[in-house]
């Protein structure tokens, strides 16, 4: 784990609530394409390649699901091209672009699509959706899996009196799903990126110290707002670039660890700062009144320095074993 800002592992010790984002947190960053169901007199074939030439600029995780079937088929010859005029991203929304043939065109959420939402079928799964001037064209439903280590490092966190939470902007079904699965506390979806800053400004208006895990571009506002964040190895620069903590190896069992480490090290420097105070209220007045000659002055300054030291050096033994 790379540690940004070291003043952060104060704030870390001091952490009630820590909130995940869904895709590319507590689930894996890549996604797969199960799935394409379309309007009407459309081809799935073509309304693919217009998804996948819209997608292929986004670093979001649904983007480069779209993107990487696309470039799965065109090995093939499967697919037509489509050729992208311009495109604009709108944070935690989607993609709006001009298509030669297609006109303006938008790629995402359902309500950035105006887009009818099915919860008959695949209600649990992400999805994204494709709509033209002429309204819904495709929905697009995506496979994601949890991270390995996610249901581990929810329980730890729980076991360490950890209130959690999760914003998505995901529509209820899926948020919810995966919140299930890991044992999340409180749950919010379809969450746009102000809507999230605002969560966690009201639970800091709670008197909570908030720490945020995420990794996406959209996650930057709320990364900078929370009073502690992490990113992962794998989020897009903007996200680490206002975190606090990069965890390189994507391990979300890191977050408790730093968590519990912080927490170890802070009870530490109070121990020592206690030793400290009380070792100079009763010695320095003895020195110099004379009832403590130098070198015992000496002696017991360098007994001091040595229990502080080892002390201190738990908290390596500790880190040592955990790792293990």
């Amino acid at each position: 784990m790379l540690v940004r800002r070291l003043q952060a592992f104060e704030t870390l010790a001091q952490v009630h609530t820590v909130v995940f984002d869904k895709t590319g947190t507590l689930t894996h960053d890549k996604l797969q394409l199960a799935s394409v169901h379309v309007r009407e007199g459309s081809s799935p074939e073509t309304v693919l390649a217009v998804a996948g030439a819209m997608a292929a600029g986004s670093l979001h995780p649904a983007s480069k699901a779209l993107s990487s079937a696309v470039a799965d088929r065109w090995e093939d010859w499967v697919l037509p091209r489509a050729e992208v005029i311009s495109a604009s991203e709108v944070a935690g929304q989607g993609l709006v672009a001009d298509v030669v043939g297609w006109g303006r065109v938008r790629l995402g959420s359902a309500s950035f699509c105006t887009a009818p939402i099915n919860r008959t079928h695949g209600a649990e799964s992400p999805r994204v959706y494709l709509a033209d001037e002429s309204g819904w064209l495709a929905t697009f439903e995506l496979d994601e899996c949890l991270r390995s280590d996610a249901v581990e490092a929810l329980a730890a966190l729980k076991a360490a009196g950890v209130k959690t939470w999760l914003l998505s902007g995901d529509l209820p079904e899926a948020a919810q799903r995966i919140a299930r699965l890991v044992g999340v506390d409180h749950v919010v979806s379809g969450a746009t990126p102000e809507q999230k800053l605002l969560e966690i400004t009201k639970l800091q208006a709670q008197g909570l110290k908030v720490a945020m895990v995420g990794d996406g571009l959209n996650d930057g506002p709320v990364l900078a707002r929370s009073d502690t964040s992490f990113a992962l190895g794998t989020a897009a620069p903007l996200a680490q670039a206002n975190s606090d903590y990069v965890i390189q190896g994507g391990r979300l069992m890191d977050v408790p660890r730093a968590l519990i480490q912080a927490r170890s090290t802070m009870r530490v420097v109070h121990q020592n700062l206690a030793w400290a105070a009380a070792y100079n209220a009763i010695s320095v007045p003895l020195a110099l009144m004379g009832y403590m000659p130098p070198w015992a002055a000496g002696l017991g300054m360098a007994i001091s320095s040595f229990w502080v030291i080892g002390n201190a050096l738990r908290l390596n033994r500790a880190a040592v074993t955990d790792s293990v």
